[in-house]
Order: C-alpha cells, then structure tokens, then sequence
C-alpha cells in the first residue's frame, strides 16, 4: 500500500502545500532559536525550511518582514517562484529586486512588499545609500551561504541585518560549505551562526527522499599522438619545477603556483627586484599547467586556440622552448578530435534512446561552445548552452532563464553548462548528468551532482581521461567531501564557537 503524505497545516501556508517531514521539524527546532547554517543534500528541500520558518516567523512578527537572499537573479526568481506556490502570503507582497530594478522604484517595494527576495549586491547597495533599513525584518535567509566569505556582500548585510534588526535570526543554506575547517567557521563568524544542522544521504531520517543516482565512471585513453604533446608539455613544466626548487620555492598544485605568484609579487612591489626571474618561471609554470589542463580535460580546439594566442606575442621567452613549440606545431596539424569528445557523443547518443533530457557538465566557455557544435550532429540529440554573462558570447541572465525554460519544455534535450549551471538552478527534469571534465573542488562536485535525478532515478557519467589531472581531481573532491561531512556532524554535536559577535549589542 502506497504511504499517504501529510501536510503542515499553517495560517500562511497554502492546503497540502508542504508535506510534513521529520527531518525538516527537527532542523526548524534548532533554527527558530538560533543563526544556523542548514548544510542538506541538494534537492531534498532547503528552500522549503526557509518557507516553513518564514511563515513562524511572521506569525510570531506579524508587522514585520523577511528578506530572501540568492546570489543570481535566476536563483531569487527561483525562490520567489517556490515560496508562492507554498504560501498563502498575497503574490503582491512576495516583491523581487535585482540591479535591474531602478533605485528609485527599489525604495517603494521595500516598503510594500512582506518577503523580499533579492541578491546580495543590490541590498548592500541600497543599504550603504540609506534606500534601506533592515530594522523591521524578522528573518534573513542566506542561500548558497558558502559564498559568505572574504568581501563577498553577505557578508556585509549579514553584519548590517544584526545591528539593525529588532528581532533578528538567520537562517543560512548550502549543499556543501566547503572541506576546510578554517572555511567553514569564517563563514559562521561572517554570518553569526550559532548552530549546524547537517543531514547527509546516509542519515536514517533523509533516507527515503533522496532519489537514487547511479555513478559510473568512464575512463578514457589518450591517443599516442596526443600522448606525446602531453610528454613534451610535462618535461618543459618539470624544468621550470626544478629551476624554483633551486631559488628555494616549491609547489604541487596550481593554486601553488597562483600563491608563489602572488607571494613573489608583493615581494618585488617593495623593492626586491632580484626575485623578477622567480615570478618569470612561476608564470611560464602557469601557462604550461594551464595547457596541460586544458588538453587532459577539456578538447585539442581549446589547446590549439590557447596555445595560438600565446605564440602572438613573440617576444615570451616561454615559446623559445622547443618542446612548447613543437608541441604547438604538432598541434596545428592534427585534425583528430579530443578521445573525450567522442566518447561524450557516443554516450549522449545512447542515453537519449532511454532518456529524456542530459545535463553536460564543462567548466571552459570555449569548449562548452565546441561541444555544442560537436553534439548538433548526434542524432536525436538538441544541444543548447548555458553560460554566464561576461564577454561577447555571454547570456544575459534573462537568456539564462529563458534558455532554462525551453530545456524543462523539452525544445532542447542535452543543456551544456558552465559553472553558472552548477548552483542552485532547479532543473527537476534531468535524468542523467554527464561531468565532462572533473573539478578538485568539494562544492563544486556536490553542486553539479545535485543538478541530477531531482525528481526520479538519475545517472550521473564521469568521463575521466586515464592517468590525468581528470582523475586526480576527482578522487581529490571525493576526499574533500568525506573531509567536509566529517567536520561538519562534529561542529554539529560541538557547536561552532565564535570570535567575531554582535550578539551582546
């Protein structure tokens, strides 16, 4: 017999609108006392805690306002979207604002509207010019809270919301704040978390609403001829390794190499000019990596086109180095495509005889536009794109949202993102999610895998080049994200402590 759901009966929540679940009251304990950071897997119902504590709130506040934060105009739709199908607040008083509404208009709708949702940027705009006080609102929620970090602008309404707020709580919400300890309390002290509330896909309460993701993992050779640019690009690296080694420098990783560059830097701004030579390898270093990269993970077109726009200028002694200039010329001459892009159109070609629609995963802008192209000529198969707004070809977040819409209706069956695909867009309909490249970062990983199975079964395919930074940066993200889930069920039982407070005001 098929289990009946039961819903939350609320003045300001709409009939059998949310369905009851223990999980989501027993966080709720804890975030109607305190500032709690909610980490859950994505797809389980962040957003509907927000919903559930907004309607407590305003219950317990009924003269007073929430603010919703997303930091994308697409995400603040997003929410505004899920709290009106949930709450029997008037859609008049559910108010959106973004950069794109005019200031002076801004100033009205904050006062007219019970829940606002907006980004980050435009409430510490408004708020640094006095077109804002957040005096009267009962509750902030932070969404993709992992951002709250450095000079991020959540970080200056979270210190704005607790010195103005008469009755202020903060409910923060991310899938995965991040693997370091050090991380995960700066972003508790910037937004005066007081509790965690972790769940994971192992926990018994969570269990049986998370919807099972198969995980394959695709291994692919690289082709000889490709093999041998590899080797060429890996001897010129490894000289430049070991010319830093003798100044007494190291480095393993690229961001490694990203701080010895920013190291060194600030050494020479004040006056050490004979470190020069130093930051002239630590930047060939970065070049090199960044082709070996682009050629372990991404396409020969994105080497080729980087390595072309390299060998204009001349005058880099980087390109006196014959094995980077034959590795180019090599490279000129070579009509094979990358093994990745054609594993990638098998695969898409079988899944669309079993599926509805795929979700590719790519982080470079270049190749996700060369993938595109590769994948118009799979048959069955209507590839669209999704990319931030920066640069010539970038979608401004109207067309983000529009090409979004178009995919869910079914005019496109394959989307392929960039990173702005990766957080928080709810795309219930993907069935099988294919990472093209992997990524070292634990938030990312979790992000893009949340995007798959929302609703139903899913798939989600690593294509993994063999012995590569593809397969060092997954298994690095894997560990990465047993370390974050392990810190963060100990700051659960623990507590997160505090060294930055507003609370004592």
């Amino acid at each position: 017999m098929e289990k009946r759901s039961a819903y939350i009966a609320h003045p300001l929540l709409r009939e059998n609108a949310v369905e009851k679940r223990e999980y989501q009251e027993n966080i709720l304990k804890t975030a109607e006392r305190k500032n709690t950071l909610v980490v859950l897997p994505t797809g389980i119902g962040k957003t509907i805690i927000a919903v559930l504590l907004a309607a407590r709130r305003l219950e317990q506040f009924p003269e007073e306002k929430v603010l919703v934060l997303a930091p994308s105009r697409p995400l603040v739709m997003q929410h505004r979207s899920t709290f009106a199908a949930a709450m029997s607040v008037p859609e008049s008083e559910l108010i959106a604002i973004t950069g794109t509404v005019k200031p002076e208009k801004r100033i009205s709708l904050y006062e007219t509207g019970r829940i606002i949702f907006s980004t980050p940027q435009t409430v510490e705009n408004d708020l640094k010019e006095g077109r804002l006080s957040l005096k009267s609102f009962c509750l902030l929620v932070v969404d993709e809270a992992h951002r709250s970090v450095g000079n991020y602008s959540y970080t200056f309404v979270a210190r704005k919301y607790m010195t103005q707020a008469e009755h202020a709580l903060i409910l923060a919400l991310t899938a995965s704040p991040g693997s370091e300890e050090e991380r995960i309390r700066e972003i508790c002290e910037n937004l005066f978390i007081r509790a965690v509330e972790i769940r994971t896909e192992e926990d018994e309460d969570v269990r049986e609403y998370i919807k099972p993701v198969k995980i394959e993992i695709v291994k692919i050779p690289l082709s000889p001829e490709l093999e041998k640019i590899r080797e060429r690009l890996k001897e010129a690296l490894k000289e430049r390794k070991e010319k830093l080694r003798e100044y007494g420098f190291k480095f393993q990783t690229k961001k490694d190499l990203l701080d010895l560059q920013a190291q060194i830097g600030k050494r020479i701004d004040v006056g050490n000019s004979s470190l020069f030579p130093v930051l002239v390898l630590v930047a060939e270093a970065l070049k090199i990596w960044h082709a070996l990269e682009l050629l372990e993970t991404e396409s020969v077109t994105a080497l080729r086109e980087y390595m072309e726009r390299l060998f204009k200028d001349r005058r880099k002694k980087l390109l006196r180095d014959e094995r980077i200039k034959s590795a180019y010329f090599d490279l000129l001459g070579m009509r094979e495509t990358h093994p990745k892009i054609e594993k990638l159109k098998e695969i898409v070609r079988e899944e669309l005889k079993r599926c509805e629609r795929i979700l590719v995963f790519s982080h470079y802008r270049d190749n996700i536009l060369r993938l595109y192209r590769e994948l118009k000529s799979v048959p069955a198969c209507k590839p669209c794109y999704l990319i931030g707004q920066a640069g010539e070809m970038g979608q401004s977040q109207r067309e983000q949202i529009e090409t979004v819409k178009r995919f869910e209706a079914g005019e496109f069956n394959c989307l392929i993102g960039s990173p702005v695909s990766e957080e928080g867009l709810h795309i219930p309909s993907v069935d099988v999610g294919i990472f093209y490249d992997a990524v070292p970062s634990e938030i990312r990983l979790i992000q893009r895998r949340g995007r798959i199975g929302r609703v139903k079964f899913g798939k989600v395919i690593f294509l993994l080049l063999r012995n590569s930074r593809d397969e060092a940066y997954f298994y690095t993200a894997l560990r990465k994200e047993r370390s974050m889930k392990r810190i963060l069920k100990r700051l659960k039982e623990t507590g997160v402590g505090r060294k930055i407070t507003l609370f004592d005001f």
